[in-house]
């Protein structure tokens, strides 16, 4: 090289580090694992081979969660689990005769079929009572349910039994109602007739089922979509014949949703409850809802048309479980939820630090060993296993940000020190707390996430190629 070459060099920034140059002269095996394309390729497999340990993270994270759950599944037990309340509805016998087949011959006889028929008006008030109930470090959101139902049932009663050909039974005739987990009852069930006196439910459905919940209705004729959990309640001739007007009062013990279907022709459900973070859900959802840090107000109207279903159905289960307006007790944290989110932005994570310590030590000068990169990169998912456990403990907000801070803190100080740079830690240290509070974002604002990772990747890759811009990558000369 002659000296005009080594002056253009240095005024292009590109003359070779005394030490490197002359290793990479020297044409050993050390100095070419140190030139810079082979040691991009090697961080490429160190952050391929960190994926390792963060899966174990991940398969914590999953068992923790699962932990959580059989907590949760305990607090139901011993409260009461997510309440679906479906009826009144009026069940009526009906002698039918019907043509089967018995041992090949084709033979009629009387079966009993069931008609169940709605109320032409059904008004529902629901004052939801909530708490967070707590076994060991873990919480289930928690109700009681004050009830109060109201309608009545048409005078069209007998006529509406014609949709099946047959001696209706009036004398076995009854009022049925389905709840999903009858354990959390918390009162008589008291119902007044036309203004009379109150008179009980009784316990059972007799012989009447409903759906499960996540179930639709054309699944009602599959047994393990359907729950026979209920009360019942005799009912007269006299009322079918010229119809009544019904009042009851109900309070129901549940756990993290309530929902009911809108039984009546035409339904009116109120709630209230002190929640301040409800998630409203299922078929229909509220024309008017008021939520605020005190809890919420909503307002549902289901008009006869809208639930295409006519007012009597020829079926022993109760219709409508598929059609319901529930409401979710949302805990303000899933924590287990969002670590899991954050581990899946873990490949982007590692790659961009050890892009961030790859740049310093090009610009620096400083050779950093992949051992200190394999260091760098378990820090990093250190951070999982920290944010996990503060989560348990103090909430997701504050895990994160302890966590986040620790972790930055440490390998800016490791970097720093490996590449006797303060200005290169604290560089550094600004790129990963930029970075934490973009994800931290990203995490709270799932609609955007998407958007937010694909930029953060471009900015990375342009960062990269614009620092690298000069790079001789074959090791014959390093930046200063």
């Amino acid at each position: 090289m002659t000296i005009t070459d080594s002056e253009t060099d240095r005024e292009t920034g590109l003359s070779p580090a005394p030490a490197v140059a002359g290793a990479a002269r020297s044409g050993g095996f050390a100095a070419f694992m140190r030139t810079p394309g082979v040691k991009f390729v090697i961080i490429g497999i160190l952050t391929l081979l960190l994926l390792i340990p963060t899966l174990l993270v991940w398969a914590l994270v999953e068992e923790r969660a699962q932990r959580a759950s059989e907590v949760s599944a305990r607090i139901s037990a011993g409260w009461g689990g997510p309440q679906v309340v479906n009826g009144p509805y009026l069940a009526v016998p009906v002698s039918v005769t019907r043509t089967q087949t018995v041992n090949g011959v084709l033979t009629q006889g009387q079966v009993t079929e069931w008609v169940l028929l709605m109320p032409e008006e059904l008004e529902v008030d629901a004052k939801l009572d909530t708490e967070a109930r707590k076994l060991s470090i873990y919480s289930l959101p928690v109700y009681n349910a004050k009830l109060r139902f109201s309608g009545r049932f048409g005078a069209d009663l007998v006529q509406s039994l014609g949709i099946v050909r047959g001696v209706p039974d009036f004398d076995r005739a009854f009022l049925v109602m389905s709840i999903a987990d009858i354990t959390g009852i918390r009162s008589n069930a008291d119902i007044k007739i036309d203004g009379g006196a109150s008179m009980p439910f009784q316990p059972g459905m007799k012989g009447m089922r409903a759906l499960k919940a996540g179930y639709a209705d054309y699944d009602a004729g599959q047994s393990y979509a359907q729950i026979d959990t209920g009360i019942n309640r005799p009912v007269t001739r006299q009322m079918i014949e010229k119809g009544f007007s019904f009042e009851m009062d109900l309070s129901l013990n549940g756990s993290t949703r309530f929902s009911l279907a809108p039984a009546g022709q035409t339904t009116t459900f109120r709630a209230t409850a002190n929640w301040p973070d409800p998630g409203f859900e299922g078929l229909f959802l509220p024309e008017a809802k008021s939520i605020t840090a005190a809890g919420f107000e909503a307002g549902w109207t289901i008009p006869y048309l809208a639930r295409g279903l006519d007012k009597a159905v020829n079926s022993s289960v109760l219709p409508l479980g598929g059609s319901l307006m529930s409401i979710n007790l949302v805990e303000p944290v899933k924590f287990y939820q969002l670590v899991s989110r954050t581990l899946k932005y873990s490949i982007g994570f590692l790659s961009l630090v050890f892009f961030a310590v790859f740049i310093i030590e090009l610009k620096g000068g400083r050779m950093v060993h992949w051992v200190q990169y394999v260091l760098t990169g378990l820090a990093l998912i250190i951070f999982y296993i920290l944010l996990l456990a503060l989560a348990e403990h103090l909430g997701f907000g504050m895990a994160y940000g302890i966590a986040a801070a620790a972790t930055t803190m440490l390998i800016a100080a490791y970097v720093g020190a490996v590449t006797a740079s303060g200005k290169s830690g604290i560089s550094l240290a600004i790129v990963l707390g930029v970075t934490y509070g973009v994800m931290y974002l990203i995490l709270r604002e799932d609609e955007y996430a998407l958007l937010a990772g694909a930029l953060i990747s471009f900015v990375t890759i342009a960062a990269t190629m614009y620092f690298t811009r000069n790079v001789d990558w074959s090791g014959n000369r390093q930046p200063k």
